[in-house]
């Protein structure tokens, strides 16, 4: 018996469980909180890194893996076998009999159920496949906004340096004008090319801005997160593709590791077990019931009562069903065709532009950059002292911010390159 005493002791300890209680989960929500700080990116990103977020946060990824279980779901539907009926009926009328219990049953007859869940597989593994592709497309989009971003980044460095390497260059024209070395005409000069790379400057920081938003949307990060990448060191080839042995058999099976192939082929399993299922639908279910029953509401007589029924295919023969599963493998015949196609186009237009790529870059790193860095520094003291006019820097400093940017934009050509290759072929190649 609970005296008042106790109830008060109940209260107490009940209140001290719910404060527990709320302790934890703040605890959980705080656990929870550092759990996610600590899963976001830290430095300097690699590549491989990028390609891993990306494949755990980017939203198509998330939003393709979501619909297996709708596929699944599918599966278990195909397998459902018709409910048994049960009721009871009686004939209100003179001498009518009485049925006060009855139960039915549809029997599906043939292989209809079993080709319903050959389909229903089938649609699951296509699922599974489209998520892998989702993955595949991912990575090559993931590749290519990470090299942008990193190219980025640096044109805007190459820019900001062109606005210092301007206003330097102003400064030594003033003062060779104060001294009456140089002329009024440099000092203009110079300072519209200075305002040029202020204009120049300010577009390279606008698509550094945007290649930012493309990345952090990509790896499914919010756009005020911090995110760093590694410098164009990182882009340069690992190892070029005369050397690399394994590339002439990658090409040959390119089709066959392409998943769009993979999933066609799943479409044409599913698609025959459509035509099958529907051949089968033609013949007719049958239903069977039966139970106690007594001739009459006088009659103290009961016996079985029994009684079938089935449909009489007569209008619909499931010609429709049959003739689209029909078209829809022709249609995927040429569609075969195409696909095939489309990945040699792929699989030689991008192995062109990655040999051409390389080429350059080659070129770039063994004379070009070194050279023409160290002939606008020569060319710039020599303005400097009164040997060389301002014609000759800007000449040299147009030459040489050309060579840097064509070089950037060769690594992010060859970058973009690798990816296409890599999609195209279906597997990774030089890593």
């Amino acid at each position: 018996m609970l005296t008042k005493k106790n109830c008060f002791y109940l209260l107490i300890i009940s209140a001290l469980l719910f404060f527990q209680f709320l302790n934890c989960n703040a605890k959980d929500v705080q656990d929870n909180f550092i759990q996610l700080k600590d899963n976001e990116p830290q430095g300097k990103i690699s590549l491989k890194k990028a390609l891993e977020i990306a494949n755990e946060n980017n939203p198509k990824v998330q939003a393709i893996v979501a619909t297996l279980p709708v596929a699944e779901a599918k599966l278990i539907i195909a397998k459902y076998i018709p409910n048994p009926v049960i009721g009871a009926n009686t004939e209100l009328v003179k001498s009518g009999s009485t049925h006060p219990g009855q139960l039915g049953q549809t029997f599906e007859l043939g292989r209809k159920r079993y080709w319903r869940i050959q389909i229903a597989k089938g649609e699951i593994s296509k699922t599974e496949l489209e998520i892998a592709k989702v993955l595949w497309e991912t990575r090559a989009k993931t590749h290519i906004a990470y090299a942008n971003l990193s190219i980025s980044e640096n044109l805007f460095n190459l820019a900001s340096g062109r606005r210092d390497f301007y206003k330097s260059l102003l400064e030594i024209s003033e003062k060779r004008y104060q001294a009456g070395s140089a002329s009024g005409l440099d000092v203009d000069r110079t300072n519209i090319e200075l305002l040029s790379a202020e204009n120049d400057l300010d577009e390279t920081n606008k698509k550094l801005k945007r290649a930012k938003v493309d990345f952090k949307g990509i790896l499914g990060q919010k756009q005020d997160t911090e995110l760093e990448v590694e410098g164009p060191e990182s882009l340069k080839p690992k190892i070029f593709t005369k050397d690399y042995k394994p590339l002439k058999k990658v090409i040959e099976e390119a089709t066959e590791k392409r998943l769009e192939a993979a999933i066609l082929e799943k479409d044409f399993g599913i698609t025959r077990a459509k035509l099958k299922k529907a051949r089968w639908e033609r013949v007719p279910n049958l239903y069977i019931e039966g139970g106690p029953a007594k001739p009459s509401f006088r009659d103290s007589v009961w016996g079985p009562y029994f009684g079938t029924q089935f449909e009489v295919p007569l209008f619909n023969r499931k010609q429709g069903e049959i003739k689209e599963a029909k078209a829809q493998i022709e249609y995927l015949a040429k569609e075969r065709k195409r696909i095939e196609n489309e990945i040699n186009m792929e699989v030689k237009g991008a192995l062109v532009d990655l040999e051409l790529s390389e080429t350059q870059i080659e070129r770039f790193e063994s004379k070009l950059l070194t050279s023409s860095e160290n002939i606008l520094e020569a060319i710039k003291k020599g303005y400097e002292i009164g040997r060389l006019t301002l014609t000759d820097v800007l000449n040299a400093e147009q030459k040489n911010r050309d060579l840097r940017q064509k070089y950037l934009e060769n690594l992010l050509n060859y970058q973009i390159a690798l990816a296409s290759l890599e999609y195209a072929v279906g597997v990774p190649i030089l890593e």
